[in-house]
Formats: C-alpha cells, sequence, structure tokens
C-alpha cells in the first residue's frame, strides 16, 4: 500500500530560499500577465511547482484558507505567500506587486477599449483567453483531487460533498466548509 502511495505522490523537492526581489518580481509578473480566473492555479505553478519556495501541502492549505476568508482567492493567496516567505514586508510587497501594475495598465487599456470594443474579434479573443483559465483552475483541482486519493478515499467524500453542496445545491460556501471541516477531522482522526 506504501509503495502504490508513494507512485501517486513523487517526493516534495527541497524548498528553495528565496529573495526579496525575486518575491516582488514573481507578483509584478503575475499581476500583469494575468486576468480572469486561474490564478491560484498559476501561482501552484510558479510557487510549489517551478521555483520551490513552499511545499505542495503549505501551499494548498493556504489555498483551502484563502477560500473560505472573506476576498479574492488570489489577494489572500498573495498576502499568505509574501508573508511565510518575507513576513509583514513581504505580504505588502506581493500585495502591492499584484495589484498596483496592472492598475495602472487596466486604466490605459480601459480608454483603448472605449475606442475599439465594438470589434468581434476582441470579443473572441477575450473568450478563448477565458477558457484556457478554466482549464488550469480544473488541472489544479485534478492535482488536489489526486493528492486526496492518496489520503484514502473518504478525503473524495469530502471533495464531492463540497463540489455538490457549493457547486451544484448553491448552498453558502463558509457553513460548508465549516461543516465538512469538522467531518474531516472526524474521518481523519478515525484513520490509522
Amino acid at each position: 500500500m506504501e509503495q502504490a502511495e508513494a507512485a501517486i505522490i513523487p517526493d516534495e523537492p527541497t524548498i528553495v530560499p528565496v529573495s526579496f526581489t525575486d518575491l516582488t518580481l514573481l507578483f509584478v509578473r503575475i499581476g500583469l500577465t494575468s486576468f480572469g480566473g486561474g490564478l491560484s492555479a498559476w501561482l501552484y505553478r510558479e510557487v510549489v511547482g517551478r521555483r520551490h519556495w513552499m511545499k505542495d501541502d503549505d501551499f494548498l492549505g493556504a489555498l483551502t484558507m484563502s477560500q473560505v476568508l472573506p476576498g479574492a482567492n488570489v489577494i489572500n493567496l498573495a498576502v499568505y505567500v509574501g508573508h511565510r516567505l518575507h513576513g509583514g514586508l513581504g505580504a505588502a510587497a506581493a500585495l502591492g506587486a499584484l495589484l498596483l501594475p496592472p492598475m495602472v495598465v487596466v486604466i490605459g487599456i480601459a480608454s483603448l477599449f472605449e475606442r475599439i470594443g465594438n470589434l468581434p474579434w476582441l470579443h473572441n479573443s477575450l473568450e478563448g483567453i477565458a477558457a484556457a483559465a478554466m482549464g488550469m483552475t480544473i488541472a489544479m483541482g485534478l492535482r488536489s483531487g489526486r493528492r486526496a486519493l492518496a489520503n484514502g478515499r473518504w478525503s473524495l467524500f469530502i471533495i464531492a460533498a463540497i463540489f455538490i453542496a457549493i457547486g451544484v445545491l448553491r448552498w453558502p460556501l463558509v457553513p460548508v466548509v465549516l461543516v465538512l471541516s469538522f467531518v474531516s477531522l472526524l474521518f481523519a482522526r478515525g484513520r490509522p
């Protein structure tokens, strides 16, 4: 059984120290080159997959927390990652780097879009970009699901329950997560 789990989850790489400049530049790049959904997936790929600044479990725990807290998930993640890597100053830098440069660009694009907003090819391009962002989000969900399967079938039950309660039945997020978190803890407690 342990060999099967090892085949599903590869050994995590060693965490690499990160400079304040690298942290800031990553969030500037993410802020300037992305829009729409999928930012959490991109942030995961950059921070965990490519740069090895955080472990998988740390990031997924932060993602869960950012979804429960009020505000946009990526904003909460930026604050968490920045704080985790460089304290309060890192949190402020990550948040500012994520929001300020794109804000300037959006103001410029808004004035341009006012002039060329009626072009059909522009609308088609934006729909394609939105579809790609959804694909990245789905890929991150599948990766989380695979990871959860390694923890036992009860994890899959919790994921399915959350999807049905929030996605299908449209129940409010916070009560669903609170109740299912408690249920998840009960399941985890009963595991050997």
